[in-house]
């Protein structure tokens, strides 16, 4: 009970994490997680994440909402020409380290809505949001497809366990 009322201190869910990970994973850890998961969905109650203002927000969307699973997911946004947010879905669910991809179903998905931006975005349940081979290949697959239908992937975003890797912000896309 003192761990719990340790990290309840904390004063957002990254410094949580971040504590976490000096911890040695077992039971009460995973309890942690998902007391960290009730606590970040009742965060989420109280923001508008109806646009996208920064990257920020969206990291922190990401974080909460599935930084911290044990099996990979793959989450698509779908924003208009101001990058307000017009939907959001998860798309693919995956195993521990990794989730089939289809660009067809996310261009499906778009076409739903008025789309012209889109960011995609997955976990790495392992914490180490290094971009494999097959997260570049995807992540160019999608970007060309997009192109052909006057559309723009404006970011790849990796999550897991409080850390990111954007690919806009380390140059590849």
């Amino acid at each position: 009970m003192e761990k719990i009322l340790k990290f309840l201190k904390c004063k957002d869910v990254d410094e949580v994490v971040y504590k976490m990970k000096s911890y040695e994973i077992n039971e009460e850890i995973e309890e942690l997680k998902n007391l960290i998961y009730i606590i970040g969905k009742e965060k989420l109650k109280n923001k508008d994440f109806t646009r996208i203002r920064t990257m920020r927000e969206l990291i922190e969307f990401l974080n909460i909402n599935i930084g911290i699973k044990n099996n990979e997911e793959f989450k698509v946004f779908f924003l208009d020409c101001d990058n307000k947010l017009l939907g959001e879905k998860t798309l693919f669910q995956g195993t521990v380290d990794k989730s089939v991809v289809y660009p067809r179903l996310i261009v499906e998905e778009a076409l739903k809505y008025p789309t012209k931006g889109i960011v995609i975005s997955h976990n790495h349940p392992s914490g180490d949001v290094t971009p494999s081979v097959k997260d570049k290949e995807v992540t160019q697959a999608i970007k060309e497809t997009l192109k052909n239908l006057n559309m723009s992937l404006v970011d790849h975003v990796i999550v897991g366990q409080g850390n990111h890797y954007s690919f806009l912000d380390n140059g590849i896309l």
